[in-house]
């Protein structure tokens, strides 16, 4: 066996054997009867969102013996909030409360034929499908706990519910294209519902303005699996559709989370939900949104399905999106890149042979075969030959994309390596410390 095929097969292993759901914010969380614990950010988000919209107790809230806390049909206060801070109750609150107004099938619809409206390539794309849209949405079952959360974060952070309903028509539109195998119903329920799990994250985290922290990202990785267990226990929706909400961020090489899946691990369903969230990350994007983001499902081999890219490819057609002309080559921050691959595949090469953990070798053997990956994904821009005058304006504007995504996968990987290295003991954390400072740009 190869360098290569032994460090995949190394990879492989970590992957299988190592998750990201051990972490602090998943502590905080139970949907199992008899064991639920609110979650104070939850519960905090649900009293403020009882401010303007009407949430009630849909039946008494009781605690695990069976004291009642709340009667039903009262409203939701900080009273309530109080009572259940350090109480376990019989049933999850999610499952004990609901909301009479705020996201109702009638403000989906709205918000969906609003969006469809808009003078935007990703609306423009997916018009042609407004219909059909608009009838299978007419059909989904919008559960009261799935109504209750949307409605938290109606309340609480406007621009989520924005994102959920983009993200449900795209997933929509992946799911009608090409003859997915994935029901578009299901597909937009699971758009819509994808990030439900952020309302159990601390406020702080969720402020896109500000870079996160090594602790900001193991809270915010926990939110997938928050959403699937929260799903598939308190509502009757099916398995597949908990289980790949709760695959929205993974990718078939293994760099996503919360789960690190790799290839058929992944549902067919979990992969379209993965391409919208890369696809729906680029929405605000200032030129070209639908082609930047089929250049990030295609730019690094191996991560998502190649027909996905596809569709996205030609949404930004049938939108007759245009590149920017003015784009300057942007070669030396690309040489740049080359030279930080260079670097720290030499470092974590000097460190392949040393003695150490089982978990220190695979951390190495990770970033030598995702390193391998990038590097591969530089030489194929397919543009190296030419002079700055040869280049066309999508030339360019490809390597300025190729710059940008390959920024983000360096980053990705110097935050997976730091994670894994967690579990390591101090003197080997410290051995293999210098793995991802190399990889800053």
């Amino acid at each position: 066996m190869g360098d290569h095929a032994k460090r995949r097969a190394e990879f492989l292993k970590l992957s299988k054997q190592t998750t990201w759901v051990e972490y602090q914010s998943m502590e905080a969380v139970s949907f199992t009867p008899g064991e639920s614990q609110t979650n104070p950010d939850f519960l905090s988000a649900i009293v403020r969102a009882g401010e303007i919209y009407t949430i009630v107790a849909s039946q008494d809230i009781v605690d695990v013996r069976g004291l009642k806390l709340w009667a039903k049909g009262l409203p939701v206060s900080t009273v309530l909030q109080q009572r259940l801070l350090e109480r376990k109750l019989r049933y999850p609150l999610e499952a004990c409360l609901m909301a009479e107004d705020g996201v109702t099938p009638f403000f989906l619809m709205e918000q969906l034929q609003s969006f469809l409206e808009r003078d935007h390539s990703m609306a423009q794309a997916l018009r042609p499908s407004a219909a059909l849209l608009e009838k299978h949405l007419k059909q989904i079952p919008l559960h009261s706990v799935a109504q209750l959360l949307l409605t938290t974060a109606l309340a609480t952070r406007p621009g989520g519910i924005a994102h959920a309903v983009r993200a449900m028509a795209m997933a929509g539109g992946m799911a009608h294209a090409q003859s997915s195998p994935v029901d578009m119903r299901l597909a937009m329920l699971g758009g819509l519902l994808h990030d439900i799990g952020e309302a159990y994250i601390q406020p702080q985290y969720l402020d896109d303005e500000q870079p996160l922290d090594l602790l900001g990202h193991q809270h915010m990785m926990a939110h997938p699996r928050i959403a699937q267990l929260l799903l598939r226990a308190t509502t009757d929706y099916p398995t597949t559709l908990c289980r790949a909400i709760g695959e929205h961020h993974e990718r078939l090489n293994g760099s996503g989370y919360p789960a690190r899946l790799v290839g058929d691990a992944i549902s067919p369903l979990g992969l379209i939900l993965a391409a919208t969230e890369t696809t729906m990350g680029l929405f605000n994007a200032p030129s070209a949104p639908l082609t930047r983001a089929s250049f990030a499902l295609r730019v690094v081999p191996d991560e998502f399905p190649s027909r996905y890219s596809s569709v996205v490819f030609n949404m930004a057609r049938a939108a007759n999106e245009q590149v920017p002309a003015n784009v300057p080559p942007p070669a030396d921050a690309l040489q740049q890149i080359n030279a930080t691959l260079q670097q720290a595949q030499q470092t974590a090469q000097s460190l392949l042979t040393a003695a150490g953990s089982v978990e220190r070798r695979a951390i190495v053997n990770l970033a030598l075969n995702r390193i391998d990956r990038l590097r591969m994904a530089w030489n194929s821009l397919g543009v190296w030959g030419l002079q700055a005058d040869q280049l066309t304006a999508q030339d360019r504007f490809e390597m300025a994309l190729a710059g940008d995504e390959l920024r983000r996968r360096l980053y990705e990987l110097q935050r997976e390596c730091m994670l894994l290295a967690e579990k390591l003991v101090e003197a080997e954390k410290t051995q293999i410390a210098p793995i991802w400072a190399d990889l800053k740009v």
